[in-house]
């Protein structure tokens, strides 16, 4: 924050020194904690740990450094180099530090393979070439005026230092991990794996190996090399993937013994790399290496076959699978990929049938012969797919095969996801459901780039693998809820969206689309339920699903907003109307009927619609007052409906209308006054129970203060609104002491909840009658600061509005000030504090108010801010015991004091802080000297002698507090 603001007002030499020293602090703090405060056995990792964290600091730095515009422009080549050096360590700092959370998450034994893949996206993000981000692109000049490939960030020696560092960090990782430990075959295979791994990745990687050569041409004659170093590296990885992997995971499913086991799945192997060998390397698409590579893929798949077992009947359907892919390679006929679809096919089907058709577990609600049938029905458009796309097939076909097996699969990993954790064991895990979400949106993506899918079948899709997604936060969730939800929110864009085959759009009815939002939502309204539970931690109430219902209908209608209603403001305020309910309702939850909502009416033929099932049921709004027995068991939970009414009513009178001014004054007005009443009736209902007197005379308050308000602001200045309004504010001011009155006078309602023990006391009832005024004076304090402030508007809006005389002495305002003419104008010198007017000692806003019969309205705000601050004092008192805390956030209402002839004719705005300071000394001493009275002669005898408050002490403490009274002084001639 500090450095924001320096850099904000215009120190930006010291907020670049403040990023700096702020980071070096952060450095010594960490590093001297981890020395000397941590319990870390061994010093050489705490150095380590250290070493670490100030490399990551001083990165943190470079980085800070770089976003100051005026260090790009007035030091271009120390911008240049900033930038090489931040490229440059980002790949060693993200390895080490991946590395160590890796290792922190699984473990010493899978972190080097987990690693490899890390390791690969940050070799393609930090150490591929990248240009400057301070080259301007179309001069392909930099800042500093260099070319483009001379001002390029990463140079041969970082790409080199990249490559090494992705190809050793993890086989030395391993080593490290299993020094000495005993080796076997598997350690072998394992650090083969990982050897081979990440060269292969670089071989193949477009552009990996930039860094080998200078120039295109040298690199181009380096070819043989590179290709040398890809099929070593793709022996390696296909050695080490069969022993590390394939054998120890899959032996079970090999049917052959050895040495026949690894004859066959090496064969396998080495048959499918070599031909994706052949096949970046251009040599498949002649016709003598299309009879190779067929009769290869046609060996290594029957050699596959065999190891898996299959039955003398069906040995054929490998080999003929691998004949029609190779045959489709040559042709692309789709009637060549048919037999490659059966082979396929046939042979999974085997597969599932042999291994797991047999087994009686139950996941879920299905037992797991029916999730092989739907992986088989998934597997057939999944092999189907590729053909019909690089075949040019139908794309009404694609898209109908591809949102068929995204549900397919999408209902398969719900089972499977959400069945795991029921039964305590994690069989299908979360980052899988996250990789095949990822993959599909890519796929999708991809696929509507070429043309292949239209808007509606890639919103399908997209709302298909978004919906996999909640199966990371509820794994019990129902999918085609919330795909059918996400669906008919993004209807309106699929539907309308322009495509080169429908340049005009499907335009559905408005209507039809809310219906299909209502209707969508309705049936997953148990997700909303879901997810509220789990947010909360317990049962939401029915109002709490009510208001978090409409809410969601209405950020489901925005996608229509943007498409059709761009600026229409109706439909805008609707949604907002709708959302403002939703969201009252949740705050507010008001009691709502159980029949129809959670519990089935009375109907017959045993119909039973309702919102909730059992296993759905909302928690019930308990009454206070049954719980702990309080006074208030007599108020009325179903009060709350007449918030719900009062918000209703303040929406309708923010929406502007029509007519002239007259009608909408009237409007305003009486909004006002309906508004006050029905808050003025939940008030009397909840603090006033059984009391007829009090609650009218609180309804009749609450209404008369808002409709002055109203006028206050809107009518004041009309012919006749004055007198009103002045009625109103004496009507209101004279209620507060007949208020008191009828509540010393009247008797105490039988109390409604159960009755303390010992029965009716008068220190009971003492209690009860203070409980009952301190409402009353509760209801009556807001009031009289919302006057306040109401006039305090009032009287700023006329200062602004009267005619400034001309003077001499009169300079020009600020802008700033002009357009904070409102309240905060008052804060600025203006020709309200002015003594210069039509009458001696009143300023030109008192003049103009009085033009307008308001005359009184400053004093009247003034008495009712002190009243406000004396009743919310005495509250305090009778609440909290009066802590001296209390003066500093009740004080600062005193701003809303004016200006007027009577009270306070000498405030001018640049002593506005005056009575606030004043308040506070006078509140501290006052309540200084009660204290020390209070502890010296009021408390027990036997107390105050035995801590030793005697006279002395009393005598003592006032002169500390005399000794302070003229600093106090002299801080109020300041302000």
């Amino acid at each position: 924050m500090v450095i924001y603001i320096l850099d904000a007002i215009q120190h930006r030499e010291a907020a670049l020194l403040a990023v700096w020293l702020c980071l070096g602090l952060m450095n010594m703090s960490f590093g001297l904690t981890v020395l000397f405060f941590t319990s870390t056995s061994s010093i050489l990792i705490s150095i380590l740990m250290a070493v670490m964290n100030g490399i990551t600091l001083f990165m943190t730095g470079v980085w800070g450094t770089l976003q100051f515009k005026w260090v790009q422009m007035q030091y271009p080549v120390v911008v240049v180099a900033f930038e090489k050096l931040l490229l440059g360590g980002c790949l060693p700092m993200a390895a080490t530090v991946q590395a160590w959370g890796v290792i922190a998450a699984l473990g010493l034994a899978a972190a080097p393979f987990y690693l490899v893949p890390l390791l690969a996206v940050l070799y393609h993000l930090f150490a591929l070439p990248l240009p400057s981000s301070f080259a301007a692109a179309s001069r392909k000049k930099s800042i500093g005026g260099g070319t483009l490939n001379e001002w390029s960030i990463q140079g041969r020696l970082e790409g080199c230092v990249g490559a090494l560092l992705f190809c050793l960090l993890p086989p030395l990782l391993y080593c490290v991990t299993t020094f000495g430990l005993a080796w076997g075959l598997q350690h072998v295979w394992s650090l083969l794996l990982l050897a081979s791994a990440p060269p292969l990745m670089l071989t193949t990687m477009q552009g990996g190996l930039w860094w080998a050569s200078a120039d295109a041409q040298q690199l181009q004659k380096e070819g043989v090399l590179i290709r040398l170093l890809r099929v070593g590296a793709l022996t390696g990885t296909l050695v080490g993937l069969q022993g590390r992997v394939l054998l120890p995971a899959f032996g079970h499913y090999l049917h052959l013994h050895y040495p026949w086991n690894y004859i066959s799945t090496s064969t396998a192997l080495f048959g499918a790399g070599s031909l994706l060998v052949l096949h970046f390397e251009g040599v498949l698409s002649g016709e003598l290496g299309g009879s190779l590579g067929g009769a290869a893929l046609v060996l290594s798949c029957g050699a596959a076959g065999l190891a898996c077992g299959l039955p003398l009947w069906l040995m054929s359907a490998p080999p003929i699978a691998a004949s029609g892919l190779a045959l489709f390679y040559e042709s692309g006929s789709l009637r060549d990929y048919c037999l490659f679809l059966a082979g396929t096919f046939a042979t999974a089907v085997w597969f599932l049938h042999h291994h797991y058709w047999f087994l009686n577990i139950q996941v879920q609600t299905h037992g797991l012969r029916f999730l092989c049938q739907i992986i088989v029905a998934a597997l057939l458009p999944a092999t189907l797919l590729p053909g019909l796309i690089m075949g040019r097939g139908s794309r009404v076909l694609v898209g109908l095969l591809m949102v068929g097996q995204a549900g397919l699969v999408a209902y398969l990993e719900g089972q499977l996801h959400g069945g795991a954790l029921e039964e305590g064991n994690q069989t299908y895990p979360g980052y899988l459901v996250l990789v095949t979400s990822g993959v599909g949106l890519l796929l999708t993506s991809k696929a509507k780039d070429a043309g292949l899918l239209n808007h509606a079948y890639a919103g399908i899709l997209n709302s298909i693998y978004t919906a996999k997604l909640a199966l990371l936060i509820l794994p019990q969730a129902h999918l085609g809820r919330i795909i059918a939800i996400l669906a008919a929110v993004t209807a309106p864009t699929l539907m309308e969206s322009r495509t080169k085959l429908n340049p005009v759009g499907l335009r559905l009815p408005t209507p039809l689309y809310l219906f299909l939002t209502l209707a969508a939502l309705t049936w997953g309204r148990l997700l909303l339920f879901d997810v509220l539970q789990l947010v909360l931690g317990y049962p939401p109430s029915a109002g709490l699903l009510a208001g978090g219902s409409l809410v969601a209908l209405a950020l489901a209608q925005i996608p229509l907003l943007q498409q059709r209603y761009p600026h229409s403001q109706s439909p805008r305020r609707a949604v907002a109307a709708v959302a403002a309910l939703g969201i009252m309702l949740a705050f507010l939850r008001p009691p709502l009927p159980e029949k129809g909502f959670a519990i089935c009416p009375n109907l017959p033929f045993g119909l039973c619609p309702r919102l909730w099932d059992q296993g759905h049921m909302p928690e019930a709004d308990a009454d206070d007052a049954r719980l702990y027995g309080s006074d208030t068991a007599g108020s009325h939970p179903a009060a709350a409906w007449l918030l719900m009414l009062a918000g209703v009513i303040s929406l309708g009178a923010v929406v502007p209308s029509g007519g002239t001014s007259g009608r909408r004054r009237s409007r305003v007005c009486g909004c006002a006054a309906l508004l006050g009443t029905i808050v003025g009736m939940y008030l009397a209902l909840q603090l006033f129970p059984a009391q007829r007197l009090l609650q009218a005379l609180v309804c009749s308050a609450t209404g008369s203060l808002a409709l002055a308000v109203a006028l206050i602001q809107v009518g004041g200045g009309q012919a006749g609104a004055a007198g009103s309004l002045l009625f109103l504010v004496m009507a209101w001011a004279l209620m507060l002491p007949v208020g008191l009155l009828l509540q010393a006078v009247l008797p105490l309602p039988p109390p409604q909840g159960p009755l303390p023990y010992g029965g009716f006391t008068s220190h009971f009832n003492q209690e009860r009658s203070d409980a009952y005024r301190a409402s009353l004076l509760a209801v009556f304090a807001p009031q009289a600061l919302l006057l306040a402030l109401a006039a305090k508007l009032k009287v700023s809006r006329s200062g602004s509005l009267a005619p400034v005389p001309y003077h001499p002495s009169y300079g020009p305002r600020h802008p700033r000030a002009d357009r904070a003419a409102g309240f905060l104008g008052a804060c600025f010198p203006t020709a309200s504090g002015s003594t210069w007017g039509a009458k001696k000692g009143w300023s030109v806003s008192d003049n103009f108010m009085a033009g307008e019969g308001l005359g009184w309205l400053p004093t009247v705000g003034n008495l009712a801010c002190l009243s406000w601050l004396c009743l919310a004092l005495y509250l305090n008192w009778q609440a909290k015991g009066a802590p001296d805390e209390a003066i500093f956030l009740l004080a600062p209402s005193l701003l809303l004091l004016n200006r007027d002839p009577f009270l306070l004719p000498g405030l001018k705005p640049s002593r506005r802080y005056a009575p606030c300071s004043l308040a506070v000394s006078l509140y501290l001493l006052l309540s200084g000297v009660a204290s020390v009275v209070h502890a010296t002669y009021l408390q027990p005898h036997a107390l105050a002698t035995a801590h030793q408050q005697t006279p002395f002490y009393l005598l003592l403490n006032l002169a500390c507090l005399t000794a302070v009274v003229p600093m106090h002084a002299g801080f109020l001639q300041v302000t």
